[in-house]
């Protein structure tokens, strides 16, 4: 796990530190992002389930940090005007266990300060996908997520945010479950 915030911290640090060394300009449109996005995406979040049947209570918590995901998406972020984007997320579990992904998509309202930094924040839906056991399906649930963009190049940038996603559902047995993960996510995405 530290090896693996090192290398975030790392990253980010030598992005910011390229970015002081080259001067960017905003596109002729005044747009510091607009296209279509395709990303890379890697989360490591804090995992909180909770069991109920028949008035009994049983909590987990764990830490999720073998999921890595593409993206899909859409931004539109003009310089010093609001903006947005929209993308549809698929997380792939790695470590091979019953658990397959988790599927998001997001919308959000984003602000770019300039051609190189931007916010955003918004709402998502996201879906776990169990291929065994007693709980195969899972309600969609609504989350939110919110983080600060690096545009590095036209073309190439950078996300830091947090996100937070719930899921719910039921066995035959009547056991419901309610689920939530928390935390921090990396992107790095291409706009075309």
């Amino acid at each position: 796990m530290k090896t693996k915030i090192t290398v975030l911290l790392a990253t980010v640090f030598m992005a910011t530190a390229s970015l002081a060394q080259k001067p960017q300009t905003p596109a002729k449109d005044g747009a510091s992002s607009q296209g279509f996005r395709v990303g890379l995406v890697k989360p490591v979040l804090d995992f909180t389930g909770e069991a109920t049947n028949q008035g009994y209570t049983a909590l987990t918590e764990t830490r999720i940090d073998d999921l890595f995901g593409v993206s899909l998406g859409y931004a539109s972020l003009p310089v010093r005007g609001l903006g947005w984007t929209a993308n549809a997320t698929y997380l792939l579990n790695t470590n091979m266990s019953s658990l397959d992904g988790l599927a998001r998509v997001d919308a959000n309202l984003a602000y770019a300060f300039t051609s190189i930094v931007n916010i955003k924040g918004g709402v998502n839906l996201s879906k776990f996908f169990i291929s065994s056991g007693s709980l195969s399906e899972l309600n969609a649930g609504l989350g939110f997520q919110g983080g600060v963009g690096i545009q590095l190049t036209k073309n190439f940038g950078l996300d830091l945010g947090y996100t937070q996603m719930r899921q719910s559902g039921s066995t035959t047995d009547g056991i419901r479950f309610d689920m939530k993960e928390a935390g921090f996510e990396i992107g790095l995405h291409g706009t075309f």
